[in-house]
């Protein structure tokens, strides 16, 4: 009794183990082959055998990454596991190492979207630098401006001050001279004048 047991534990884990081999080999991953792409074909077959006379088991995009199992040299097919995990076979002159047009379609497209944004980006910089510019410019002619007219300003004053201390030094002058021809004409009238007599006290 004991001994049947151990032999049907013993199928058990047979069976299981098969089981688990068969879906490793239906379901492989990209560790197991080579990344391949499909190239710019609508689409190839992908047969269940080396050959066009296997059973088509379905069809693969242009483009599609796949994983290469082997190749075929006679009959020039390959191995493949397309996007959805089937195995099967294709025309090796369907596969490429570097990824085909269609495929590099979208990344191109997201690269050139993303080139525009930045040169967008760099034209409103451009723009708002220019404005910048533009009224630094002009803040720095209405500067000039005021500050010409504040030299041309302070050359009037200046020039009004000057006037100022030569006029003030000829009124000085003229007042200067008029006191001093006073002074002479006193003391000339005062020469001139008659001296009063003195009283002879001893007369009386």
């Amino acid at each position: 009794m004991i001994m049947r047991k151990q032999i049907v534990f013993l199928f058990l884990c047979i069976a299981s183990s098969l089981l688990s081999v068969q879906s490793l080999a239906q379901e492989p991953n990209d560790s197991e082959g080579e990344i391949r792409y499909i190239s710019d074909d609508l689409f190839t077959y992908l047969h269940a055998g080396p050959g066009r006379n296997f059973r088509i088991l379905g069809t693969v995009v242009a483009g599609t990454r796949i994983t290469l199992l082997q190749e075929d040299t006679e009959k020039n097919f390959v191995e493949i596991i397309d996007d959805k995990q089937r195995t099967g076979w294709v025309d090796a002159q369907f596969i490429s190492a570097s990824k085909s047009d269609r495929a590099l379609v979208p990344g191109l497209k997201l690269q050139v979207e993303e080139t525009e944004k930045a040169i967008n980006q760099q034209r409103e910089s451009n723009d708002l630098l220019n404005q910048q510019i533009a009224d630094l410019t002009s803040q720095n002619t209405n500067l000039k401006k005021k500050l010409s007219d504040a030299e041309k300003e302070n050359v009037k004053i200046t020039q009004t001050l000057a006037d100022y201390d030569q006029t003030a030094q000829m009124e000085w002058f003229t007042r200067g001279g008029i006191v001093a021809v006073i002074s002479l004409l006193l003391g000339i009238i005062l020469t001139y004048l008659p001296k009063k007599r003195r009283r002879n006290d001893n007369w009386m």
